[in-house]
């Protein structure tokens, strides 16, 4: 039925506007294209905080457990693009899936999306992408650790665990300004009746807090908690001071490799210091050029390239390309890697000499 309504004909007896214009007035999951999801369901989990339930069309793949979704919502006659982590389990039986937006001080999307979107209401939604996912074959042990809003993928990890019943040990350490400010509460301690060795800890912020942990997070709440948890694969998602000083702990501990980290807001980039010294080759395109000091990703579109893109701060993956060759800088931390056949991310590298991308 596809190849008949992609066909020449039915496109021509469709000008101006083709086959989907129509389908999507029957049912605005009927397109060609796909990239559409409905609300299902719109639920509170905080004052500020949503989770919207969605059914995505035939060109959905699922997601793993940690991914994120890129949503786009029309305001106004003006499409609007926010990339969101899916917060549901991976195996969830109903083929919908779910996102959970936290409503910030001035947000415009964010406000929309937790005022106004309510169920029949349809958004552009990208297949699932990004690289921080649980790990296949689940470890023995694993540790979660979120902040804030950073709670969404960590609550898919482990709602993913419940349903495949997980026997391994799994810590999930959140901090919160207050306990009303947790989305999911009464979940998370369902789920972790459900795993036979899940433990979640909540530890407040807020002045006046109290329990057995409380303040910002501090590695002797690691040592409390999980003495070796140096040997133990961890995740983190939340604020950049947070995911910043749970990477300075465990870099200084020679600990890194054991540590996967996703931020929701990223850490302020760090400027180039002038034209650079080497020569950018675009691969696919044979393209050339003297590197300027900017990023991998402006200088392709100088050259009439254009490589996808999300967020442009490194967030959202969604511009990761490979490179064959050469040396790179990530601005976010000054991180150089100089191993060839690797995938990069073009929105916050730059190059450190001859560059060769397969772009």
């Amino acid at each position: 039925m596809r190849r008949v309504l992609g066909s020449g004909v039915v496109t021509g007896l469709t000008t101006p506007h083709g086959p989907s214009r129509y389908l999507a007035a029957i049912n605005p999951l009927w397109s060609l294209e796909g990239g559409r999801a409905v609300v299902t369901d719109v639920t509170p989990e905080t004052p500020d905080t949503v989770t919207l339930t969605l059914r995505p069309d035939h060109r959905w793949q699922g997601s793993s457990a940690g991914q994120h979704v890129r949503l786009g919502i029309e305001i106004d006659g003006v499409l609007h693009t926010r990339t969101y982590s899916v917060s549901s389990s991976a195996h969830r039986a109903d083929g919908q899936f779910t996102i959970t937006v936290k409503r910030k001080e001035g947000g415009f999307v964010s406000g929309h999306l937790t005022r106004r979107v309510a169920p029949g209401d349809v958004l552009a939604c990208s297949e699932a992408t990004g690289d921080v996912v649980l790990p296949e074959p689940r470890p023995d042990r694993l540790l979660l650790l979120s902040g804030g809003s950073g709670i969404t993928p960590m609550a898919s990890m482990l709602r993913t665990l419940a349903d495949e019943g997980h026997p391994g040990r799994v810590t999930f350490l959140h901090y919160a300004r207050t306990e009303d400010d947790v989305a999911f509460a009464e979940d998370l301690d369902r789920l972790a009746d459900r795993l036979p060795d899940a433990e979640v800890v909540v530890v407040t912020t807020s002045a006046g807090a109290s329990g057995p942990l409380t303040g910002r997070f501090s590695p002797s709440h690691l040592d409390e908690l999980v003495p070796d948890h140096l040997d133990v694969p961890a995740f983190a998602c939340g604020p950049s001071g947070l995911v910043d000083a749970v990477e300075d702990h465990y870099r200084a501990n020679g600990a890194d490799a054991r540590l996967q980290v996703e931020r929701f807001t990223p850490p302020p980039l760090q400027a180039t210091a002038g034209p650079g010294d080497g020569r950018l080759t675009f691969a696919a395109s044979g393209l050339e050029r003297d590197d300027d000091g900017r990023t991998l990703l402006e200088q392709a579109e100088d050259e009439g390239l254009t490589p996808e893109f999300g967020c442009r701060m490194g967030i959202c993956h969604t511009c990761t390309r490979h490179k064959e060759s050469g040396s790179t800088i990530d601005l976010r931390n000054g991180r150089r890697s100089d191993r060839p056949d690797e995938n990069v991310q073009v929105c916050v590298s730059v190059a450190a000499g001859d560059v060769v991308m397969d772009l």
